[in-house]
């Protein structure tokens, strides 16, 4: 205890005196390189020597950040892997009745040639009982398990087995409800190197990709039901919470929310929305983390369990 305490003053000494210390001989030595020659240590010029410290350092950390890096990004795609592997996932050719009690979009019947997505939750809820939902866009890699935590920090820097991890997982916003759905269900990812996670719906923004009408359906299975949201707005934009909002003081406000979200839209959808529609929002940064990426859909068809 006593070597410990001793290190680590002797490392708090080190950080407010040392480093200042050469820091200030960098900058005088580029502001008067003349005297920065004739400086020494132990008879050898000290340019150098910090030079050298400084490489070492820089590439000790960097060695140690990639090494990190890779190991959670195996970490992240193993247990990807194995979610998988463990869960039933069926595409139905034709959906089930639907209890008219529930909520029924108003055009359900438009999209009856577009089959449901129906997992089932019993493995996934045994392994983390935060699980809500599983979601699946069409031609990128999000095929995930969702969780929903009590805010919404947690899973930023956790993953599915709740482990320490800097990739975390896809989540829903903890105001929102997976059984019954709100007026906007908003679901959040990392944007990850390996474009795992919600990385890969940065290839959204590409006009192959959002002009492929079977890219604009997206799919989700809860515990309670499965629904089909169809895509109206595809943009970059920098960080906000406008977009976020879940509740409206009038119509009149919650109108103009839904117009301002399809106006954003890098293409026109040509959907039309109403305060009655149930709209989903799916959130990521963008590749330089300066924007958030943001795709919204509105639920088109749904079956209940």
């Amino acid at each position: 205890m006593i070597n410990i305490c001793r290190w680590f003053y002797l490392g708090v000494y080190n950080i407010f005196t040392l480093i200042p210390r050469y820091l200030f001989i960098g900058i005088m030595c580029i502001i008067d390189p003349k005297r920065g020659r004739e400086l020494t240590y132990k008879g050898k010029p000290i340019i150098p020597v910090i030079m050298i410290s400084l490489t070492l350092t820089i590439y000790f950390i960097c060695i140690f950040l990639s090494t990190r890096w890779y190991v959670q990004k195996l970490k992240i795609n193993e247990l990807t892997a194995s979610i998988l592997e463990a869960t039933k996932i069926l595409e139905n050719e034709k959906a089930e009745e639907i209890d008219q009690t529930e909520y029924t979009p108003t055009d359900n019947d438009k999209y009856s040639n577009i089959s449901f997505l129906n997992v089932d939750f019993t493995e996934l809820l045994q392994k983390n009982s935060d699980t809500v939902a599983w979601i699946k866009v069409n031609n990128t890699n999000v095929n995930y398990s969702v969780v929903q935590a009590d805010d919404n920090e947690y899973y930023l820097k956790h993953d599915f087995n709740k482990n320490s991890n800097f990739g975390g997982w896809v989540y829903g916003d903890y105001r929102d409800d997976f059984t019954y759905f709100g007026n906007n269900t908003i679901l959040y990812g990392h944007n990850l190197i390996n474009r795992t996670m919600f990385g890969s719906l940065i290839w959204c923004q590409k006009e192959s990709w959002y002009t492929n009408e079977e890219n604009q359906y997206i799919k989700i299975s809860t515990p309670t039901s499965n629904t089909i949201w169809k895509i109206f707005s595809i943009y970059q934009i920098k960080p906000e919470v406008y977009y976020l909002k879940t509740y409206f003081e009038t119509t009149e406000e919650h109108q103009e929310f839904l117009d301002t979200l399809k106006n954003r839209s890098i293409y026109n959808f040509n959907e039309e929305l109403t305060t009655n529609d149930k709209i989903l929002t799916l959130s990521t940064c963008s590749d330089d983390g300066t924007k958030r990426a943001v795709i919204h859909a509105k639920m088109v068809k749904a079956e209940y369990r």
